[in-house]
This record gives C-alpha cells, sequence and structure tokens, in this order.
C-alpha cells in the first residue's frame, strides 16, 4: 500500500512539475505578485485592495478566501468561501499542491514564499474553517483521501480536532461515503473511533 501511494504521489508531482512549467510560460506575473501581496497582507483591505489586481483565476480565489479567514478567524463567510474552493477535480488539487511553485518567469522568491507559505497553511485553516461551518464536513472528509496522496500532507492531522469537536456530525459524514471510501478512510486516513489520524505527514 506505502508502494501504491508512493506511485500515485509521483505521478501527482509529475503532472504538477507539467502544470507549473506551463503556468510559469504563460502566466500574468502582475496577477502572481498581487496574490502574494495578498498572501503576507496585514489587514482585509490591503487583501481587497490586491484582489482586484489578482484577477478571477482559481488560485487567485484560495488565495483570497484563505487569507481573509486568516484576518477574521470567526467570520463564517469567509469561512464557508474557503470551503467551497476545496479542490474538486485534479487540476484545483495540483493548485493547491504547488502553490509556492513558481508561476512566472519574473516571479522573485519572496513571492514564491509567501504563496508556499499560505499552501502549507491550507490544511489548517481548512480545519478551521469548517469548525464553523460544519455543514461542509462532508465536502471536507471527501477531500482528505486525495490529499493525503501528499507524503508531506497534515490534512488527517489537522482534522483530529475537528473529529473530537464535532464527533456526531463528523463520524455521520464518515459514515455518508460510499462504503469502498468509508472503509479505506477509515483504514488509511483516519479512525473516527479515538479520532486518530493515521495518514501521517513524512519528514522533510
Amino acid at each position: 500500500m506505502r508502494a501504491h501511494r508512493l506511485f500515485q504521489w509521483l505521478v501527482v508531482v509529475l503532472c504538477a512539475a507539467s502544470s507549473a512549467m506551463l503556468l510559469a510560460q504563460g502566466a500574468d506575473c502582475g496577477k502572481i505578485v498581487a496574490m502574494a501581496k495578498m498572501a503576507r497582507a496585514k489587514s482585509s483591505a490591503a487583501v481587497a485592495a490586491e484582489r482586484q489586481k489578482a484577477g478571477d483565476s482559481y488560485r487567485a480565489q484560495v488565495v483570497f478566501a484563505t487569507r481573509s479567514l486568516e484576518l477574521r478567524l470567526g467570520d463564517k463567510k469567509a469561512a464557508a468561501l474557503l470551503l467551497s474552493l476545496i479542490p474538486q477535480d485534479e487540476g484545483q488539487h495540483t493548485t493547491w499542491m504547488a502553490m509556492g511553485d513558481s508561476l512566472c518567469s519574473a516571479e522573485s522568491l519572496a513571492d514564491m514564499k509567501s504563496l508556499g507559505g499560505l499552501g502549507e497553511r491550507l490544511s489548517h485553516d481548512l480545519a478551521r474553517a469548517v469548525l464553523l461551518v460544519p455543514d461542509k464536513l462532508p465536502d471536507y472528509i471527501a477531500y482528505a483521501p486525495t490529499s493525503v496522496q501528499d507524503p508531506h500532507s497534515d490534512y488527517a492531522v489537522q482534522m483530529e480536532s475537528v473529529c473530537r469537536a464535532k464527533h456526531p456530525d463528523f463520524v455521520k459524514a464518515v459514515d455518508g461515503l460510499p462504503s469502498d471510501k468509508r472503509d479505506w478512510f477509515i483504514k488509511h486516513v483516519l479512525n473516527p473511533n479515538g479520532c486518530h489520524a493515521l495518514a501521517l505527514p513524512e519528514a522533510e
């Protein structure tokens, strides 16, 4: 099973690298800079100002929603917006996974670090968001098996606090998965009995 997960991860990495190369060739560097400024903005007003320059790509929406929630931790609207952007396909998942990759030829190292840091916080921010909007638990749980294909993902570890805080709802959402996916989740992602993560991030 570990070898199978490693193979899956290698395929995802190759796809991400290919996508990143294409993005780097054709991306609008002005928009990338604006996204990076959003990622390190210190106020909601600064985020909103850069939002106008960042465009309306999926990546820009994720950066905006994530930073909005981080600056307004109890804001259910910001939480719902981030949860609505949980990846629905491989392309969106690759965007989350490769948030800190080089996106254009003129992108600075500082901008890459800003976006990469935001990407590393996504699992934590999603956990905080779903505690505010528990109706999104099914979507949050359904994405876990995809997220943990990345051997460095801490998605399952972050889920532990959600499982404990919303245990009845969490169990109900897990039970709502198709039987094969439910069994895989319980055996390989997180066991709701005790809320113990099974998919642990590998050391760097």
